[in-house]
């Protein structure tokens, strides 16, 4: 699938750092690796569901590529929402990334935020 999503490089720089497991209710994790594939996975059984490329552009870049598992055994999604569906796990590890740069947690604030404030 080619989902053709333009993302700016202030996202790319997010995916980079990546989101890893924090608590239940991040239920993804994301990274972008230095070869510019794009990996997405459940984060309570830490299986890869999402596999895409990034290709650089001067303001970002376009993922291309998107591959689902099909492994009914590993992720129930249908493929005929796709890429729909991964464009909406994608915003939510990009929302999750912007609100743990200005200082939150799953849990709130940060400790260190909150003593800045």
């Amino acid at each position: 699938m080619q989902p053709g999503i333009v993302l700016g490089n202030d996202a790319v720089g997010l995916l980079r750092d990546g989101l890893g497991r924090y608590a239940m209710e991040i239920r993804w994790m994301v990274h972008l690796d230095d070869a510019g594939v794009l990996r997405l996975w459940r984060s309570w059984k830490g299986q890869q569901v999402y596999e895409a490329r990034l290709v650089p552009g001067p303001d970002g870049a376009t993922l291309t590529g998107l591959t689902v598992e099909q492994d009914q055994s590993r992720y129930q999604g249908t493929l005929d929402r796709e890429p729909d569906l991964f464009e909406k796990v994608l915003r939510s590890c990009l929302d999750h990334l912007r609100r743990f740069r200005a200082g939150h947690t799953p849990y709130g604030l940060s400790s260190v935020t909150r003593t800045r404030g």
